[in-house]
């Protein structure tokens, strides 16, 4: 749930905003590679997070700020299914042993 409310408030602001500034696209960015470090601090790092704010990051160097806003968008979500997913597993593993 709360991913939703996340990527939906991302998607409105960006909305909203139209075109995003650099300080905008810098602060989405630093969210999305803080949330990527948390879900990584949990072993759950989504093999291509890291790639996706790095295309984040080229895309807003060539000044295509809605590509890099939405790449950014993206890589924040894949960042909260990691932790999620490791969440879950911290509970559901249980049921995968054999008995």
């Amino acid at each position: 749930m709360k991913k939703f409310i996340i990527t939906g408030l991302l998607t409105l602001t960006f909305a909203i905003a139209g075109t995003s500034s650099a300080s905008e696209f810098e602060a989405a960015w630093e969210a999305a590679d803080n949330k990527r470090k948390e879900a990584a601090s949990v072993q759950s790092e989504w093999r291509d997070t890291k790639k996706i704010l790095a295309k984040a990051k080229q895309a807003a160097e060539k000044g295509d700020m809605e590509t890099a806003m939405s790449l950014v968008a993206i890589a924040h979500e894949q960042a909260t299914d990691g932790i999620a997913q490791a969440e879950r597993e911290e509970i559901m593993w249980i049921t995968r042993v054999p008995r």
